[in-house]
């Protein structure tokens, strides 16, 4: 029976290291002018909400913790990245359409309010992107206001 577990131990403790070779492409570009802060005139307070507690899965510029890049924890972290970018990228605003960036506006504030962005798994591990009720109103009142400006724009 001994021989048994330490056989399944020291086969567990291979695949963990074997399965470290295999990382996943690092999500970490520069920011360039297509990026929301280069497009849009962003208060700090904004600036560090969209830092805090949605640009690691939402940009092209995700900030890595240690445990991060263990796999199969930097699997997960890479789909949900993966997921992230594929609803919103805020690296490519300004290859957004008018109106694709006024939609994703809306729901930007739609999210926070209903408490289903940041994701729960992200806000355990995050806890700056806890958003307080200040914090979501600040993010609603801008989203309002830069939407009602790129109306205007159009018109």
């Amino acid at each position: 029976m001994k021989k048994l577990m330490r056989f399944i131990v020291l086969s567990l403790l291979f695949v963990f290291v074997i399965i470290q070779f295999f990382q996943p492409e690092k999500n970490q570009g520069d920011i360039t002018t297509n990026h929301i802060f280069e497009q849009e005139i962003i208060s700090d307070e904004i600036i560090s909400i969209l830092e805090n507690a949605c640009l690691d899965c939402h940009s092209n510029q995700t900030e890595y913790l240690w445990y991060h890049k263990i796999a199969p924890v930097s699997w997960m972290v890479s789909k949900h990245v993966d997921e992230g970018k594929k609803e919103l990228n805020l690296s490519e605003w300004g290859q957004m359409d008018v109106f694709d960036k006024i939609g994703n506006l809306q729901e930007i504030c739609e999210e926070v309010q209903d408490n289903k962005m940041p994701i729960k798994s992200y806000v355990k591990m995050h806890k700056k992107a806890d958003l307080s009720k200040t914090q979501i109103d600040a993010l609603c009142a801008w989203t309002e206001k830069l939407s009602e400006e790129m109306l205007t724009k159009i018109n």
